[in-house]
């Protein structure tokens, strides 16, 4: 596992680490909720198969902190 990141989106910070990275995927583990990330176009989409949708300015902030934009 990697260290602990902070993404910063409006007034919160969300607190992740990531999983696994390979080209056009990002895997991270966010306060115990499992999230895969595709990269889609010029965006990263949330994979059908996560459990929890996260929000497009989250996966932004996210993006950001994990070096991916």
């Amino acid at each position: 596992m990697s260290e602990r990141l902070a993404a910063h989106h409006e007034n919160r910070t969300y607190y992740f680490t990531i999983e696994s990275r390979k080209p056009g995927e990002l895997k991270i583990m966010m306060y115990g909720t499992p999230y895969t990330f595709l990269h889609s176009g010029e965006r990263w989409i949330n994979y059908a198969g996560n459990l929890m949708e996260m929000k497009s300015g989250v996966i932004a902030a996210v993006m950001l902190a994990a070096g991916e934009l």
